[in-house]
């Protein structure tokens, strides 16, 4: 009666689920996945709500584009840069190693079109984000 009951819990399925549940929504060291590309609006807002919670420093630096800074139009090394610049930049960096874990590449790809984060660089898509959550 204990093995069925055991059983009843522990078997592939609930494995299977629970590894579906994680990607759906995050855990405190990864993101939530997009897994559908037709999921985005809900997505967006609970990947909002994730980077909020656990990266909120980098979300509040992706509310205004980052630029690196530059001095007679040649790029600081990173050497160069003050404290808050480097901040900054690890900020920029962090948000998109977060995108790139939570965006499968195809979907990735068909939102780069859709939200010119060519043109915004993260800030592009972070910006949707936020008025995708509100």
């Amino acid at each position: 009666m204990d093995n069925e009951f055991y059983n009843a819990f522990a078997g592939p399925m609930t494995i299977t689920q629970s590894t579906l549940l994680e990607n759906e929504t995050g855990t405190s060291q990864k993101p939530p996945k997009l897994l559908d590309i037709d999921d985005y609006n809900a997505w967006s807002e609970r990947f909002g709500n994730w980077v909020e919670v656990y990266h909120l420093n980098a979300w509040e630096h992706t509310e205004t584009p980052y630029e690196r800074p530059t001095r007679n139009g040649i790029q600081f090394t990173i050497r160069e840069m003050s404290a808050e610049e480097k901040k900054k930049y690890r900020d920029e960096k962090l948000m998109v190693s977060l995108l790139q874990q939570a965006i499968k590449e195809d979907s990735l790809i068909l939102l780069l079109s859709h939200l010119e984060i060519l043109e915004h660089g993260v800030t592009g898509l972070v910006s949707s984000l936020h008025s995708g959550s509100k």
